[in-house]
């Protein structure tokens, strides 16, 4: 497996999901977590069409990423494989869950754009590294750009789940 490192990649499969059925899909989506702490967690929802929605538990009303089912099992593979471990030192000053949300839009804004991304594939949902221990996944090329910022207890348990074997689909 070859982890892509830089800018976005070209997207292979873009989704070309009509937007009515898409929000009618995850308004009743069943969305699973993989939290040991709580309810603090990045979630994922399993969409007709071979579509994999992955949202914030602490901020469920913000747009959730969204991304192929071929893009998550690169994204999965390449968390599998150990390709997505953070840096050392960016864990000064650690942000919680909640605290995540006290993070200035100029913070982000800046370290988002100073990051390394890096895809699992050209339909993965992408990852960087932020400093305070922040992981940002980004959505995969070609589809409408959207962040998740999630704090390093959150990304653990994630990483544990996928790492176990949830999340696949049936």
């Amino acid at each position: 497996m070859t982890l892509h490192v830089g800018g976005p990649v070209p997207n292979v499969r873009r989704i070309n999901a009509d937007p009515v059925w898409l929000a009618r899909q995850l308004a009743h989506a069943e969305w699973q977590s993989a939290s040991t702490g709580g309810s603090n967690c990045a979630e994922v929802a399993l969409l007709p069409r071979d579509i994999t929605a992955v949202r914030d538990s602490v901020n469920p009303e913000r747009p959730p990423l969204i991304v192929s089912d071929a893009g998550f099992g690169q994204f999965v593979d390449a968390v599998t494989a150990n390709l997505f471990n953070g840096p050392l030192g960016l864990g000064r000053d650690p942000v919680t869950a909640i605290g995540k949300n006290t993070l200035s839009t100029e913070w982000l804004a800046a370290h988002i754009n100073l990051s390394t991304w890096r895809f699992g594939g050209p339909e993965s949902i992408g990852v960087a590294f932020l400093p305070r221990a922040v992981t940002a996944f980004c959505s995969p090329a070609g589809e409408e750009r959207r962040f998740l910022i999630f704090a390093q207890s959150e990304i653990t348990d994630f990483f544990a789940g996928i790492r176990g074997g949830l999340f696949r689909r049936p």
